[in-house]
C-alpha cells in the first residue's frame, strides 16, 4: 500500500512541533525528517551526541501528531564534495562510516525503514564514470552498517550529482547491489528528462519524492506541473511499490525554490496524489 507523507523541511522558519502539527493537519500519514548538518530541525550535531535518545524524541513527537516517520534524509556536510561517498579527502570516508552509524541509530529508533543520502559529485578533473566507481566504493559499507542495523540505504539522484541522469542512477546500482533510490522525478523534470526515462529506476526505489517540476525550473506550483504525475503514479502501482510517497515543497533561495506557497502546495499536491493513488489502485 502506497501511504503519502511530508518532508519537515518544507517550513524551516517554524517549530518543529508546529511543522509536525502541520503535516498531520494537511492529512498526511507521514512525515520524512531532514539531517542537514546544522540547516534543518534535527540537527547531525544532536544526532551524534545521543542517536538513540534523539530518535526516541522524534518518535514521540512523531506519535503526538499522529504521525510516522517515513523517511531519514541525511546530508553530512553543506559542502556536498567532503564527507559523500565520492569524497577523496583524506579520513572523511571513516568519518561518514562513523557518523552514518549514529545516523542508523537514530533512523530506528524513530521507527522509520531506511535512511536516504546523497550519491556524490564529480570533483573537478575527475571523469564522470570514474566518479560513480567511487560513490559504489564509498556507499557499499554504508550499506552493509544498514543491512546490520535492518534498515535500508539509498541515494537521492540529483542536479550536481554523479547520478544527474537515469542512465548513471542505473550504473551505479549496477555497482553496487545492495543499494536502493530515493526516487524525485523533478530533478530530471528539471533536466528535461520525462516520467518514461525513469521507469526502470522503479524496481530498485525504496522512497519516492514529489515536487512540481518542468524543465528549467526546480519547483513550481501544481497547476503548473510538468511532470507527468498520473503515469509516475500509475507506474508505482503497476511495478508493485509498497513505499512512501513524500510531498517535498522546499524553501531556499537555490533553484528559486522560494516562490510558490509551501502550505497550500502542499496541501494541493496531498490531494492530488490521494486521487491519483486511488483511481490507479482501482
Amino acid at each position: 500500500m502506497i501511504r503519502l507523507s511530508c518532508s519537515d523541511y518544507t517550513w524551516p522558519k517554524l517549530r518543529h512541533e508546529t511543522v509536525m502539527a502541520i503535516v498531520a493537519d494537511l492529512g498526511f500519514e507521514g512525515i520524512d525528517i531532514g539531517v542537514f548538518h546544522e540547516a534543518s530541525h534535527v540537527t547531525l550535531s544532536s544526532v551524534r551526541n545521543d542517536p538513540a535518545r534523539r530518535g526516541s524524541e522524534i518518535a514521540a513527537a512523531a506519535h503526538r501528531n499522529n504521525l510516522t516517520v517515513a523517511d531519514v534524509f541525511l546530508t553530512a556536510s553543506p559542502d556536498l564534495s567532503r564527507l559523500s561517498p565520492t569524497s577523496h579527502h583524506s579520513g572523511d570516508q571513516l568519518e561518514l562510516q562513523d557518523l552514518f552509524g549514529d545516523v542508523l541509530t537514530f533512523a530506528q529508533r524513530s521507527g522509520c525503514s531506511g535512511v536516504t543520502l546523497l550519491p556524490g559529485v564529480i570533483d573537478p578533473g575527475v571523469d564522470p564514470d570514474h566518479a560513480i566507481e567511487l560513490a559504489a566504493e564509498g556507499l557499499k559499507p554504508l550499506v552493509d552498517l544498514g543491512a546490520a542495523a535492518g534498515l535500508m540505504v539509498s541515494v537521492e539522484p540529483h542536479v550536481g550529482s554523479c547520478i544527474e541522469s537515469p542512465q548513471a542512477t542505473q550504473r551505479l546500482l549496477d555497482l553496487c547491489p545492495g543499494l536502493s533510490v530515493t526516487l524525485d522525478p523533478s530533478h530530471y523534470a528539471f533536466q528535461g528528462w520525462e516520467v518514461p526515462d525513469l521507469l526502470g529506476l522503479i524496481k530498485r526505489t525504496r522512497h519516492v519524492q514529489v515536487r512540481p517540476a518542468r524543465p528549467g525550473v526546480m519547483q513550481a506550483r501544481v497547476s503548473e506541473d510538468g511532470v507527468d504525475l498520473p503515469l509516475f503514479v500509475n507506474s508505482l502501482i503497476k511495478f508493485g511499490y509498497q513505499g512512501w510517497v513524500a510531498s517535498e515543497y522546499v524553501w531556499m533561495d537555490k533553484w528559486d525554490c522560494n516562490r510558490v506557497d509551501n502550505t497550500s502546495e502542499s496541501s494541493l499536491l496531498k490531494d492530488r496524489l490521494t486521487t491519483l493513488i486511488s483511481e490507479g489502485a482501482s
